[in-house]
C-alpha cells in the first residue's frame, strides 16, 4: 500500500501472516515494513548506477520504529538516495553505530572487515557467505539490534533451514563469526556470541565411503562417455577439463583456472594459484593429462587454457556435462555411493597411487592434499600393494640366491 509516511500511518500499520509494506508516496523507495512479530522499521529500496534492471533493487534499513521517528527516517532516506545519485551505495550508509542491528553487522563484515583480513578468503568463500547472510540471515534477523539478539533467535534461524543441514550449518557458522567480530569491535559484550550455544545439524556425508577407486572397466566407460558425448555436441572444453581432472585428481576448479603463463608443457610442470591448501603450488603433470592440454587452442586475449564461451574468464563449471557423462557411462548408482561426483575423480587417484605402493606423502602431494591425515583416508589400499612388494622381494632374493648357488631351489 501507499501513503505518505508519518507517525500516525506507521502507528496504525498492521502485521499479517507475512511482511507488509507501507511506501511513501513522496519519496521513491522509502518505505516501512511491519514483520509478522509486530515489529516495524523504515527501509529504502534503490537501484545503484549501472545496475542491472532485471535484478532486484537493493535495500538498506534505515531504523526501527520507536528508535526513531518517521521525519528522522525521512531524512535518512533523503541522504541515502543522494549518495546513490553522487555514486554511491547505501548499503556502506549508517544512521549510528551506536545502535547496530544484524543488517550493519553483515554490511560491514562483507565489506569492510573480509577485505581487510591479513590474507582476505577467496572470492568463492566471500560469495558464499553473501549468499548466507543476503538470503537466509539478514531476511530472519536483519531487523535486531545486535543487543537485542539471543540463543532463542539463533536456534530459530536454523530451525527454519533445517531442511537444508549443510546451509543451516554454514549459516550458523556465518552469524558466529560474524558475532565475533563484532566483540572484536565492541558491538557486543565479550563471550556473549549466542550462536556458539547453537547446536549444529548432523550432516549426511559420505564419510569413509570417499576413497573411490574405480575398476579398469568403469574407467574404460567414462573415457569413452566423455568421446562419446563429445561427438554429440557437448562443449570440447568442458570434456577435456574432465580428462584432465581425470588423470591428475586435481579439483576441477583447480583445473579450470588453470592459465597457460603458469603451464610448462615441456617439463610437465604446473603452477595453481590460490588454491584451498596454498596461494601457490606447483604440481606434475602426467604424460596423458599433457597431452590434453597441448591440444587445447590459446584465445588471444584470453589466458586460461579452459576459457568461458565469451572468452573473458574461464570456465566456471562442467556439472551438466558430467551429468550427461557419468549416465553415459553407467556410473550414476554406484553401490554404496550413488552418482559418482566430480571430486570422485580425486579419490580414485589418490586410490590408485596408494594401491600400487605410492607413498601416502607422494600421493598426497600429487593431488594437493594439505595434510598426510588427509591421505591417510585411503591406508587400507596399501597392505595389497604392500604384500605385492614383499613378494616381488622375495622374488628377487630367491633369483640371486640361484645364481650363486645353481640347484638352491629347496631353499625353504
Amino acid at each position: 500500500m501507499r501513503r505518505k509516511i508519518t507517525k500516525t500511518a506507521v502507528d496504525n500499520l498492521r502485521s499479517g501472516s507475512h511482511d507488509t509494506f507501507l511506501w511513501d508516496t513522496e519519496i521513491t523507495g522509502f518505505g516501512c515494513k511491519i514483520t509478522p512479530a509486530g515489529r516495524k522499521v523504515y527501509i529504502l529500496q534503490y537501484r545503484t548506477e549501472g545496475q542491472d534492471s532485471r535484478k532486484a533493487p537493493k535495500r538498506v534499513t534505515l531504523g526501527k520504529h520507536g528508535d526513531i521517528t518517521a521525519d528522522k527516517a525521512r531524512k535518512l532516506a533523503t541522504r541515502a538516495l543522494l549518495e546513490v545519485k553522487e555514486g554511491g551505495d547505501p548499503r556502506r550508509f549508517r544512521q549510528s553505530e551506536a545502535d547496530p542491528t544484524i543488517a550493519l553487522l553483515a554490511d560491514r563484515f562483507l565489506n569492510e572487515y573480509l577485505p581487510n583480513k591479513k590474507r582476505p578468503p577467496r572470492e568463492r568463500t566471500v560469495a558464499s557467505y553473501e549468499s548466507l547472510l543476503r538470503c537466509h540471515i539478514v531476511p530472519r534477523l536483519g531487523d535486531l539490534r545486535l543487543d537485542e539478539l539471543t540463543v532463542a533467535d539463533v536456534e530459530s534461524l536454523h530451525v527454519s533451514l533445517r531442511d537444508s543441514p549443510y546451509v543451516a550449518n554454514r549459516a550458523l557458522v556465518v552469524l558466529q563469526q560474524a558475532l565475533d567480530q563484532a566483540e572484536a569491535w565492541g558491538w557486543r559484550s565479550e563471550r556473549s556470541n549466542p550462536a556458539r550455544h547453537v547446536e549444529r545439524y548432523r550432516e549426511e556425508r559420505r564419510g569413509a565411503k570417499k576413497e573411490v577407486m574405480l575398476s579398469p572397466e568403469q574407467m574404460a566407460a567414462l573415457l569413452q562417455a566423455i568421446d562419446t558425448e563429445e561427438a554429440a555436441g557437448v562443449n570440447p572444453r568442458a570434456c577435456a577439463a574432465i580428462r584432465v581432472a581425470f588423470w591428475t585428481g586435481w579439483r576441477i576448479g583447480e583445473v579450470l583456472r588453470l592459465e597457460w603463463a603458469n603451464l610448462d608443457l615441456e617439463k610437465g610442470v604446473a603452477k595453481l594459484v590460490r588454491t584451498k591448501t596454498a596461494d601457490e603450488e606447483y604440481r606434475q603433470v602426467p604424460e596423458e593429462a599433457m597431452a590434453i592440454l597441448s591440444t587445447q587452442t590459446r584465445v588471444a586475449g584470453c589466458p586460461f587454457v579452459f576459457p568461458s564461451h565469451d572468452f573473458s574468464t574461464h570456465l566456471t563449471t562442467v556439472r551438466k556435462p558430467w551429468v550427461k557423462i557419468r549416465t553415459q557411462a553407467g556410473l550414476s548408482d554406484l553401490d554404496g555411493l550413488g552418482p559418482l561426483r566430480l571430486h570422485d575423480l580425486r579419490h580414485n587417484v589418490v586410490s590408485w597411487d596408494v594401491s600400487r605402493g605410492v607413498g601416502l606423502e607422494i600421493a598426497g602431494k600429487n593431488v594437493g592434499h594439505r595434510s598426510r591425515s588427509s591421505t591417510e583416508t585411503y591406508a587400507h589400499f596399501a597392505p595389497d600393494a604392500l604384500k605385492r612388494a614383499a613378494d616381488e622381494r622375495a622374488q628377487a632374493m630367491r633369483a640371486a640366491l640361484e645364481q650363486t648357488k645353481p640347484g638352491f631351489g629347496s631353499l625353504g
